[in-house]
């Protein structure tokens, strides 16, 4: 009897300790005040439905900047995700000063849904929602979680994005809002979009004046004073190693350039600017038939795709509207009416 006693309290003691041991911090606030790897998962609730959103902070032994990774704001976009639980496993608490806070997937509920653009769980774009709202639907106060709880806690905020689930996208490219924010958060965000690494680089054009105009989750953050960048990488819901590689290159590129780690990085031998972004919409809903791949250069007037009925007939003849680089592609047949059925641009070497 005394030995199954002692068995049992043994047992509860380990219990405890195992609990206690693998309980995750409270909140991101306090796993950034805490040096070490802290995996969580918050609750976002709204009227009868709900959902978490993995989190992995890391701190470093050392004071230093913060740098939040966003990843999974669509959820078809698989290779900006698995770069950032690649980078979360990585990482290195002894190696690094500072913390990165990594989302790992915003949006669950559209990539448990195997969405594209909106989340099944409101039908909205988590994209296009922000800086979000206390009250609103699921996708609204994810939006609000990630602006009020996390964001005023960063010093640079990466939103890493692929072509969704449905598009072609290439070159990888990073881009920064040029003509929004103060002049030393633009300057910022523009180091941050060429320190990443890529060959190609997008100077924003959009202005907001107000914060609720900024809409976008980078946007957002620059709208509060936080240098921000967006990074675009792969697609057609394929997780391909060469884009999540190259992502996992531009976060180490990244904390290198903040300082956060001691590894240096030598810039790429030739950058471009990509500008005068020309796209062409749908204008019915109908089936997409695509005659080129993205990367490729295309001449104004270039017959780029077929759009059809049901039937097959067809409705529209879609025709580059310049000479230029071909960006991003819708790359699966549906198409609804006033969706992008593909973008092209110019580009020009940085001096």
């Amino acid at each position: 009897m005394r030995s199954i006693r002692c068995t049992l309290v043994f047992s509860l003691l380990a219990l405890i300790s195992s609990s206690i041991l693998a309980a995750p911090a409270a909140t991101v606030k306090s796993a950034m005040l805490e040096p070490g790897k802290h995996h969580l998962s918050i609750l976002i609730k709204a009227p009868n439905q709900s959902t978490n959103i993995p989190i992995t902070v890391v701190t470093g032994l050392m004071p230093g900047p913060k740098l939040l990774v966003l990843a999974g704001i669509h959820g078809a976009e698989y290779s900006p995700i698995r770069a950032s639980q690649q980078f979360g496993i990585e990482l290195d608490p002894e190696k690094i000063k500072g913390s990165v806070v990594i989302v790992h997937i915003a949006n669950l509920p559209a990539f448990r849904g195997r969405s594209i653009y909106t989340s099944p769980a409101d039908g909205l774009n988590l994209n296009r929602v922000f800086p979000g709202n206390a009250s609103g639907s699921l996708s609204q106060r994810i939006a609000f979680f990630l602006t009020n709880d996390i964001y005023p806690l960063m010093d640079a905020v990466l939103d890493v994005h692929s072509g969704d689930g449905n598009e072609d996208l290439e070159p990888a490219w990073t881009g920064y809002y040029a003509k929004a924010g103060s002049a030393e958060v633009v300057e910022q965000s523009k180091a941050l979009a060429f320190a990443f690494g890529f060959k190609h680089v997008v100077p924003f054009e959009w202005e907001f004046s107000q914060r609720e105009e900024a809409i976008w989750a980078g946007s957002a953050a620059v709208a509060m004073g936080i240098p921000a960048i967006d990074v675009e990488c792969g697609g057609m819901g394929v997780p391909e190693a060469e884009a999540i590689d190259a992502i996992v290159m531009g976060f180490r590129r990244t904390l290198g350039h903040l300082g956060m780690t001691n590894e240096t990085f030598r810039a790429p031998n030739t950058q471009k600017i990509i500008y005068d972004r020309k796209s062409v919409k749908s204008p019915n809903d109908g089936s997409w038939i695509s005659l080129k791949k993205a990367g490729d250069l295309v001449k104004s007037g270039e017959l780029l795709g077929v759009l059809t009925d049901w039937h097959g007939r067809t409705l529209f003849e879609a025709r580059s509207p310049k000479d230029g680089l071909l960006l991003l592609r819708l790359s699966a047949p549906p198409v609804h009416k006033g969706e992008t059925l593909f973008i092209v641009a110019s580009t020009q070497s940085v001096d």
